[in-house]
């Protein structure tokens, strides 16, 4: 079903392997990572470093498990369904969770699923630029290439400050 949606996406769209997938929209600063649920939903997430250093792709159980995360606060929603936003301590990360099946269990169009993400890119776009300005461009920054690496570098760099 998820790799039907590729139909309706442009750019790139990859599965990873356990029901994990990554879509990198065209013409776009953020990647989305999306993971089936058993619950037949869909969630799909992007993580940004704070220091406006760039995308994790790290998964959400990673987050959840390497980040001090002090907040999960869903956005009000209009008339959709609900952002929410985790934030930790070096990342800020967005999800939503998209239906797979009706609630008399017919499945959800491809299509729509796959509208679903790109409204959620859309949404993203204003942040992914808020957030790249955040540090100011003669600031250094730690490279983002593991979240894991990246928190034990700004726990050692909080500790030599201290």
């Amino acid at each position: 079903m998820i790799e039907e949606m590729q139909a309706g996406l442009t750019g790139d769209f990859r599965a990873m392997g356990n029901g994990k997938y990554l879509y990198y929209p065209e013409a776009s600063p953020v990647i989305l990572q999306l993971e089936l649920m058993e619950s037949d939903t869909l969630l799909v997430y992007c993580s940004f470093a704070l220091d406006g250093s760039g995308l994790f792709l790290s998964s959400f159980i990673t987050l959840l498990l390497t980040e001090d995360v002090y907040a999960v606060n869903p956005s009000p929603a209009s008339g959709g369904p609900q952002l929410g936003c985790v934030t930790g301590s070096v990342s800020q990360t967005y999800f939503r969770f998209l239906p797979t099946k009706y609630a008399s269990g017919k499945r959800v169009g491809a299509h729509k699923l796959a509208a679903g993400c790109i409204a959620f890119v859309d949404e993203l776009k204003p942040i992914s630029v808020e957030l790249a300005h955040a540090a100011s461009p003669s600031e250094e920054r730690l490279p983002s290439c593991n979240l894991a690496d990246f928190r034990i570098a700004h726990l050692i760099e909080k500790l030599d400050g201290a």
